[in-house]
């Protein structure tokens, strides 16, 4: 398989790592900023190389870049950037017009299965209040997390009295109705952990998801590369890949 890196940081040089050990090839790494990296450095769409896909975990500006081009590149993407969470689902929506665009704020298929789990409890603990406490390392930006977003999502799917609450540090606040209690954490080199309260009267049901390592996104998106490169043009996710 051939691949594109966008950007060159720590996660594609996961990538890069697992995908050279299974026999795949880097073509090539795209990026709209200056950065060092042993393969040739793509700044623009229309002269990137013929690949099977683009595996993104970069910086929001550097995706939007790849799927605004993609009516010239129509080379399938993944899509595993979090932050400016809006304007890369509406670049999305419109890049998968021209290519197949697989996006996850976390590549991890055991998220997957937690993100079920929730779908399945939410609707039988509607009366238990609800925190989520999301953990990452010194080193992250946005907060909180995209995939505590995702989680939030899922929660209010499945019951759309709910909303989240951020900013209970900021004033004294007693709980309302309906909230999802949310809290970030970052320190030292915690890859990922997230978990779900429920908290009901004289009884709390915690589910928590620990990511060990990195690379258990880099093996999710080249599990997905390989699906996804005989897909056709659309939006895919971990239900429908």
């Amino acid at each position: 398989m051939k691949i594109i890196l966008s950007g060159y940081g720590t996660m594609g040089k996961i990538v890069e790592k697992m995908a050279l050990e299974k026999g795949h090839t880097i073509e090539g790494v795209f990026s709209i900023v200056n950065i060092e990296s042993p393969y040739t450095i793509f700044s623009n769409v229309e002269s990137l190389p013929s690949a099977d896909i683009i595996i993104d975990f970069s910086h929001p500006d550097n995706i939007i870049a790849l799927l605004e081009g993609a009516k010239q590149h129509k080379i399938p993407m993944i899509v595993a950037t979090t932050g400016n969470r809006n304007n890369v689902i509406k670049a999305i929506e419109d890049a998968a017009k021209f290519c197949p665009i697989f996006f996850s704020e976390n590549m991890s298929y055991g998220i997957h299965v937690f993100t079920k789990l929730l779908e399945y409890l939410v609707p039988l603990l509607d009366e238990f209040d609800i925190e989520i406490i999301e953990k990452h390392h010194n080193k992250k930006i946005d907060s909180p997390s995209g995939t505590a977003l995702k989680i939030i999502d899922t929660i209010i799917s499945s019951n759309d009295n709910l909303h989240p609450f951020y900013e209970r540090f900021t004033e004294p606040h007693k709980r309302e109705l309906g909230e999802i209690g949310v809290s970030s954490v970052r320190g030292g080199t915690i890859v990922g952990e997230h978990s779900v309260i429920f908290a009901g009267n004289d009884e709390v049901i915690e589910i928590t998801h620990t990511a060990q390592s990195k690379k258990i996104f880099a093996e999710g998106a080249l599990k997905v590369a390989c699906l996804l490169k005989e897909k056709q043009n659309g939006i895919y996710s971990f239900d429908t890949i």
